[in-house]
C-alpha cells in the first residue's frame, strides 16, 4: 500500500504474442524435403537466411507425422529461447491437427546438449529394479566449488601457493579439465603429453583429471555413490550408457527421439558430436535417431568454452554422421548497406572447411530480400524511418554511451520504434554491465533480465551474506557484548539499512549531546544497535526531529543484528545452523521487501525509473540467492549455514538463476555477441571497437596450456626438425587465429540488426578506433579520418530526455546572456527563456530558475574542518590545493576518473622502486624483476602494446641507472607524521595546527651509518612517470611540504628532486633521469635574500582551503585534463546558473 492507505496497483502484463513462422523459400523447402526423406544433414547458412525458423519448421513436420523431435541448442539461453516458440507449434497442432494429429502423438522437447545428456543418464541409472542415485551436474559455480576441495597447492611444484589457492587458477584448470573431456584426453595421456612437450604443469594436472574423471565413474567397491559431471562428461556417460543400455537391466526403453535437430551447431563441443553419433547408431531393435544440423562456422561465439566450428565439415565425414550438407541460398534480413558491411567481414573470416554458404550474400534484395524494401512510415513515427549503418568516433566513453542513447531514444521518440526492438551488443560481460548502467542513467529503459549473478558481489544478496556470516562469527555481539564496530558499520551502511556515512557521523554528533562520555569509538551508536528496545527508543525519541529518518533506519539494524543473534542461537547445536532460516530472518527483520517493492512499482505521479530499476534487481538478486539456498539445502541435509556462506564466498563465476521470475516491459538489451547469437533486432548498436579493446590480440592461452591440448588433441601442432611435435607455436599464427575467433564475434554482432546498424569507438587520449572499425566505417561509406588519418570525432551530444532538454536550454540561455554572445546566441537565450517558463509552468523539475544552483544560495556555510582541530593535509594535498582548491574537494569526494592505464603505470613502478632498494636488486636482477611483473599492465599482444612496453622498460632502466649513482643507504616508501602549527604569512592572525601526514617514494641518508636521528642529513626523492614538465620545480609543493614535516621530526633535508623517470634524458646524462630541480637543489625556506619563508606560505594557503568554508577555483594548465570540468564555475560546460 502507498503512505495514504491507497492500494498499490498493479498491472499484470499479458505473454507476448508468438510470432507467425515464415514459410520456408526455395532452399529451406529442398531441406524439409529431404528430412521428409529421412536423410541426416549439414545445413549451412549465413546469418538471416532462415535457420532458427527452419529449425521449427522440422519439428513442426515431426509433430505433423506423429513423430519424437528434440531441438538441441548449444546454451541453455538459446534454449529458453527457443522453448516457448516451439511450445507454442506444439499447441497449434494440437489445435488444429485433427484426427491425424491426436493418433499420431508427437512430442517436441528444447534441451541444451548437456541438459539432454542429463536426462538420458539419469533414466539409465535410477529406471532400475535396483536403482542407483541421480548424477548431479556441475554449474560453473558448483564446478568451482568442488575444484577447491581437490587442488592442494602442494602437489603442484614450481608454482606459488597462492597462486593455486586462487580463483583465476581453478578457472584455469576448469578449462583444462573441460577441454581434456572433449577430446577424451585421459590422465595417463595427459601425463605423457606433459613428458614429451615438457609442460610440468600438466603432471599434477593429470592427477587431478584422474580424480575428475572418477567422480562420474563409480568402481563397483563405490558403486552407490552419486556421480558428479561437467557438461563435457556427462555427454560422454550418456553416449555410454546408450551403447549399453541393452545389456544393463533398465527398465525403459532409452530416451532416444526419431528426430534430433540441432540449431548453432558450429557453437557446440566434440562432447555433442560424440553424444549425436550415439542417437543415430541403431540400437537392438533397429531404433535410431535421425540428425538434422544446423549452423555458420563464420559467426562461431563459443570458441572459448569449447565451441568448435569445424564439426559442421566433420559431421559429413563417413566415420561420423555422414550427413548430406545442402546450403541455404537467400538472406531474410537487413538491406543493401547491412548486406554490404556483412559480406565484407565474412569475406575475411578465416574459411572453415568450405565458403559455399556465404554466396547468399551476393543475391541481391531484388532476388531474395524481403527486408530490403523501403521502410514503411510507423504510425505516429515522424516519416521513414532511418536503415543502413553509421559510424560514430566519440570523444570519450561517456559519449560513446551519450551517442548510442541519443540514437536508441531518436528511435523511440520519432520513429516508434519498440524498446524490445532495439539492442547493443559489446564484447565482454564487464563492459555490457558498465554501458547498461550509462544508457540506464541517460533515460534508455533496458531489458530486464535475470542473469547468472555473482551473488556475493550484488549488493542486496552481499549486505545479506555479510550480516549472516558476521552473526555466525559471532561478531554482532551476543547478551554481554557490543557488535564488532566493523561489521556494525558495514551494515548500517549496505542497502539493507541505507545510512550513509554523512548520516552516521550526524547521528553520533546526536548521541554525544545527552549519553556519558565514549571509552571507545561509536559506543552510543553500538548500544543503541545492540538492542532493539534501545534502539526503538532512540526512534521515539527523535521522531519530530531532522534525524528521524535516520533513527528509525538504526532500529530496523537493530532488529536484524537482534534476529540474527537469534537465528544462531536457536538450534542446541551451534554446528547446525540452518541457512534458509538465518538467511530468510535477516530479511524479514530488515523489512526491505515491501520498501523496494513500492519502489519497484512505482508511486502514484511517477517515480524514478532508475530507483525503480535498481529496486527491481535487488529483488530479483535476493530471489535468487534465496532460491540458491533452498537448492543447496536438498543436496546437503543438516548442512551448517557456515558452509552455504564458504561456498558462496569461493565461488568465481556467476551462478545462474533458477528463480522464477515474471513477464516484464520491453526494454533495450545489453549483450555480448555469445548471448544475442540466434536472436535479431531492428536496431543494433555495437559499441566499444577500440584499438585492443575489438579485437583483443591478446593470446589466451595461459598458465595451464588448455590450448596446447588443443592443438594437440587436433594435430594441428607444428613438428621440429627430429618430427616430434613442438610446443614452440608460433605467436603469428596463433595470434591470427584469436583476430578469426574476434572477427567470428564481430560478424556476430553485426549480423543482429535486420533495418539499422550503428558502429562506435573512442579516440582519446588512451585509446582510438580499431581496424575492424575502419574497414565497417569504410565499406559504409562514412567517413572517420580526415586526409591525414586522425579520426574525426563526432561533436559532443546531450540526452535527448526531459532532463536533458532542460539541461540544453539552461545551457543557451546562459549562453546569450554573456557578454560575447553574439545575435544568433542572445536570439537563442529568449527563445530558451521562453520555453523554460513554459516547462517550469509545467512543474518540470529544473526549468525554473529559483531551484537553480547558484541562485538558492549554498547548502551548508559549514567550515570543511572544526575550529581548534588540526587540518591533515598530505603534500600531495599541498600541490593539488595549491593549483584548484575545488578540483582538489570534488576528487576526493567522487569526481575523479577510474583508474587509468598512467596509474597503473605509477603503482608499478614504485613498486619495483620499492623492491630494488629493499632486496637490491640491480642491473639485470631488476630487469628480469620487472620482465615478471610487466604482465600486470595487461598490455595486448600487439605492435602498440609493445610500443607501450618498451617505454616502461625504458623508465625501468632510468630508474636503475639513477639507483647506481644515488646513496646506498636510503629507505623506500618512508611514512611521514608531523605536527606544524604553521603561522599566518600576514601576520594577522593566530598560528593554524596543521597535521602533515604522506608517505615518501625514497629518502637518502646522506650521513655515515650510525650517525642518529637527531640533525641527520638527509634528501628527499618524489618519482614520476608522467612526461609533465614542472614551471618551478625549485619551489614544488609537495617536495616543500616533505622538507618541512622532516624537519619538524629532526631531520636536516640537504635538497629534494623529482626524478622525471617518463621523461626522455638529454644525452649528457647517459641515461640517468632528468632531476627537477637539478641537483636536487630546492630553495631555501625562508628566502635568505628577502627573508620571504614561502614553504610555509604555501601550507598555510592550502591549509586553509582544505579547512575553510568556501572552495575557490582557480584556472591554469591543470584545466586541460580536469575530471570535473563540468562542475566547475569558471568553466564554460560547468556554469550551472545565471546570475
Amino acid at each position: 500500500m502507498h503512505d495514504d492507505g491507497a492500494p498499490l496497483r498493479v498491472r499484470l502484463l499479458p505473454a507476448p504474442a508468438a510470432a507467425p513462422l515464415p514459410a520456408p523459400d526455395a532452399s529451406g523447402r529442398a531441406v524439409l524435403e529431404r528430412a521428409a526423406a529421412g536423410a541426416d544433414l549439414v545445413v549451412l547458412g549465413v546469418p538471416g537466411t532462415g535457420k532458427t525458423c527452419l529449425a521449427l519448421h522440422l519439428l513442426s513436420d515431426a509433430l505433423a507425422r506423429g513423430r519424437e523431435a528434440l531441438l538441441l541448442a548449444p546454451t541453455r539461453a538459446r534454449a529458453d529461447a527457443l522453448r516457448p516458440r516451439a511450445a507454442h507449434l506444439a499447441r497449434e497442432r494440437a489445435a488444429g491437427g485433427g484426427a491425424e494429429q491426436a493418433a499420431g502423438g508427437g512430442a517436441v522437447r528444447v534441451r541444451t546438449p548437456a541438459g539432454y545428456a542429463f536426462t538420458v543418464l539419469t533414466a539409465f541409472l535410477t529406471r532400475r529394479r535396483d536403482p542407483l542415485p541421480a548424477p548431479v551436474l556441475l554449474a560453473g559455480a558448483e564446478e568451482d566449488a568442488a575444484l577447491t576441495d581437490l587442488v592442494d597447492p602442494e602437489q603442484w611444484p614450481g608454482l606459488p601457493p597462492e597462486a593455486v589457492a586462487s580463483r583465476a587458477f581453478r578457472t584455469e584448470l576448469r578449462s583444462l579439465l573441460a577441454r581434456a573431456g572433449e577430446l577424451k584426453v585421459d590422465a595417463d595421456r595427459l601425463a605423457a603429453l606433459g613428458r614429451e612437450l615438457q609442460i610440468p604443469v600438466w603432471g599434477p594436472a593429470s592427477a587431478l583429471l584422474r580424480t575428475w574423471d572418477a567422480q562420474g565413474r563409480p568402481t563397483a567397491e563405490r558403486r552407490a555413490e552419486t556421480r558428479k559431471l561437467d557438461t563435457a562428461r556427462i555427454q560422454d556417460r550418456a553416449a555410454e550408457a546408450l551403447r549399453a543400455w541393452d545389456s544393463q537391466d533398465v527398465l525403459e526403453a532409452p530416451p532416444v527421439p526419431d528426430l534430433v535437430v540441432v540449431d548453432d551447431y558450429q557453437d557446440c563441443t566434440a562432447a555433442t558430436a560424440r553424444l549425436l553419433e550415439a542417437l543415430a547408431r541403431p540400437d537392438a531393435a533397429g531404433h535410431r535417431a535421425q540428425v538434422v544440423v544446423l549452423g555458420d562456422p563464420d559467426v562461431a561465439v563459443e570458441t572459448f568454452r569449447g565451441g568448435c566450428p569445424s564439426l559442421l565439415v566433420e559431421a559429413e565425414d563417413r566415420s561420423a554422421l555422414a550427413a548430406e550438407r545442402l546450403t541455404l541460398g537467400a538472406v531474410h534480413r537487413g538491406g543493401p548497406a547491412l548486406r554490404a558491411v556483412w559480406r565484407d567481414q565474412a569475406g575475411r573470416v578465416p574459411v572453415t572447411g568450405t565458403a559455399s554458404h556465404r554466396g547468399a550474400l551476393l543475391v541481391g534484395p531484388q532476388d531474395a530480400d524481403r527486408a530490403a524494401e523501403p521502410e514503411p512510415e510507423e504510425p505516429g513515427g515522424d516519416g521513414p524511418r532511418p536503415a543502413g549503418v553509421g559510424a560514430v568516433v566519440a570523444s570519450s566513453s561517456s559519449q560513446e554511451a551519450a551517442h548510442v542513447a541519443r540514437m536508441l531514444r531518436v528511435e523511440h521518440v520519432h520513429h516508434a520504434t519498440a524498446w524490445d526492438a532495439m539492442a547493443v551488443i559489446v564484447r565482454s560481460a564487464d563492459r555490457a554491465r558498465a554501458v547498461a548502467r550509462e544508457l540506464r542513467r541517460r533515460g534508455v529503459p533496458l531489458a530486464t533480465t535475470t542473469p547468472a549473478v555473482l551473488l556475493r558481489a550484488e549488493p542486496a544478496a552481499g549486505a545479506i551474506l555479510a550480516a549472516a556470516r558476521a552473526a555466525l562469527e559471532q561478531r554482532l555481539g551476543g547478551v554481554q557484548a557490543l557488535p564488532e564496530r566493523s561489521s556494525a558499520l558495514d551494515l548500517l551502511t549496505s542497502p539493507l539499512v541505507g545510512l550513509s556515512v554523512l548520516d552516521l557521523r550526524r547521528l553520533r554528533r546526536r548521541l554525544r549531546r545527552d549519553r556519558p562520555l565514549e571509552t571507545r569509538p561509536d559506543e552510543n551508536l553500538l548500544d543503541a544497535l545492540a538492542s532493539p528496545e534501545a534502539a526503538a527508543a532512540l526512534a521515539e525519541e527523535l521522531a519530530g526531529e531532522p534525524l528521524a529518518d535516520q533513527a528509525a533506519r538504526l532500529a530496523a539494524a537493530a532488529r536484524i543484528v537482534s534476529a540474527a543473534r537469534e537465528a544462531c542461537a536457536a538450534d542446541d547445536d551451534q554446528h547446525r545452523v540452518d541457512a534458509e532460516r538465518l538467511l530468510w530472518e535477516i530479511w524479514d527483520a530488515s523489512g526491505c521487501a515491501e520498501r523496494w517493492r513500492s519502489a519497484a512499482l512505482g508511486a502514484p505521479g511517477g517515480a524514478d525509473p532508475l530507483l525503480a530499476e535498481a529496486a527491481e534487481r535487488d529483488l530479483d538478486t535476493v530471489t535468487a540467492l534465496f532460491k540458491r539456498a533452498e537448492v543447496w539445502a536438498e543436496r546437503h541435509p543438516g548442512g551448517h549455514a557456515g558452509a552455504f556462506l564458504a561456498e558462496l564466498d569461493a565461488e568465481v563465476l556467476p551462478s545462474d538463476s533458477v528463480a522464477p521470475h515474471g513477464t516484464r516491459p520491453g526494454g533495450v538489451a545489453v549483450l555480448t555477441p555469445a548471448s544475442a547469437a540466434g536472436r535479431q533486432w531492428e536496431v543494433v548498436a555495437v559499441m566499444g571497437l577500440g584499438r585492443d579493446a575489438w579485437p583483443d590480440l591478446r593470446l589466451r592461452d595461459t598458465m595451464t596450456r588448455s590450448g596446447l591440448l588443443v592443438e594437440v588433441a587436433m594435430g594441428r601442432l607444428a613438428r621440429g626438425a627430429d618430427g616430434r611435435p613442438s610446443p614452440g607455436a608460433d605467436p603469428a599464427a596463433a595470434r591470427a587465429q584469436v583476430r578469426g575467433d574476434e572477427r567470428r564475434m564481430l560478424l556476430a554482432a553485426l549480423t543482429r540488426a535486420t533495418r539499422r546498424l550503428l558502429v562506435t569507438a573512442v579516440a582519446d587520449e588512451d585509446g582510438s578506433p580499431s581496424s575492424f572499425f575502419t574497414e565497417i566505417a569504410r565499406v559504409a561509406g562514412e567517413a572517420v579520418t580526415d586526409d591525414d588519418g586522425a579520426p574525426l570525432i563526432a561533436p559532443d551530444v546531450g540526452d535527448l530526455t526531459l532532463r536533458g532538454l532542460v539541461g540544453e536550454l539552461r545551457r543557451a540561455a546562459l549562453a546569450g546572456s554573456l557578454p560575447a554572445a553574439d545575435d544568433a546566441e542572445r536570439g537563442r537565450a529568449r527563445q530558451a527563456a521562453r520555453l523554460l517558463a513554459e516547462l517550469a509552468r509545467r512543474g518540470v523539475p529544473g526549468a525554473d530558475p529559483r531551484t537553480w544552483q547558484g541562485l538558492a544560495g549554498p547548502t551548508s556555510c559549514a567550515p570543511l574542518s572544526e575550529p581548534g582541530r588540526r587540518v591533515r593535509v598530505s603534500p600531495s594535498d599541498v600541490e593539488a590545493l595549491t593549483q584548484c582548491p575545488l578540483r582538489w574537494f570534488l576528487t576526493r569526494h567522487g569526481g575523479g576518473r577510474a583508474q587509468s592505464e598512467a596509474q597503473r603505470l605509477g603503482e608499478l613502478v614504485h613498486s619495483l622502486a620499492q623492491e630494488a632498494q629493499e632486496r637490491g636488486l640491480r642491473g639485470p636482477d631488476l630487469m628480469a624483476r620487472f620482465e615478471e611483473r610487466l604482465p600486470e599492465l595487461a598490455y595486448p599482444g600487439t605492435w602498440f602494446g609493445s610500443v607501450r612496453a618498451a617505454r616502461t622498460r625504458a623508465m625501468i632502466e632510468r630508474l636503475d641507472a639513477y639507483l647506481g649513482q644515488a646513496p646506498a643507504d636510503a629507505r623506500a616508501e618512508v611514512s611521514v607524521r608531523a605536527e606544524l602549527d604553521v603561522p599566518d604569512p600576514d601576520g594577522k592572525g593566530p598560528a593554524l595546527p596543521v597535521l602533515v601526514t604522506g608517505r615518501i617514494d625514497r629518502l637518502e641518508h646522506l650521513d655515515a651509518p650510525g650517525a642518529g636521528a637527531g640533525g641527520e642529513r638527509v634528501r628527499v626523492i618524489d618519482l614520476k612517470t608522467g612526461q609533465r614538465a614542472y614551471s618551478a620545480p625549485a619551489r614544488h609543493p609537495q617536495l616543500a611540504t616533505y622538507r618541512l614535516a622532516l624537519q619538524a621530526r629532526g631531520y636536516e633535508v640537504d635538497g629534494a628532486a623529482l626524478v622525471l623517470l617518463g621523461k626522455e634524458p638529454p644525452r649528457k646524462n647517459q641515461g640517468a633521469p632528468v632531476l627537477a630541480p637539478p641537483g636536487a637543489a630546492l630553495d631555501p625556506s625562508p628566502d635568505p635574500d628577502t627573508g620571504e619563508d614561502w614553504a610555509r606560505a604555501l601550507l598555510h594557503e592550502a591549509a586553509l582551503a582544505a579547512s575553510g568554508a568556501t572552495l575557490t577555483a582557480r584556472s591554469g594548465e591543470q584545466c586541460l585534463t580536469c575530471p570535473v570540468r563540468d562542475s566547475c564555475p569558471i568553466q564554460p560546460e560547468g556554469r550551472r546558473a545565471v546570475a
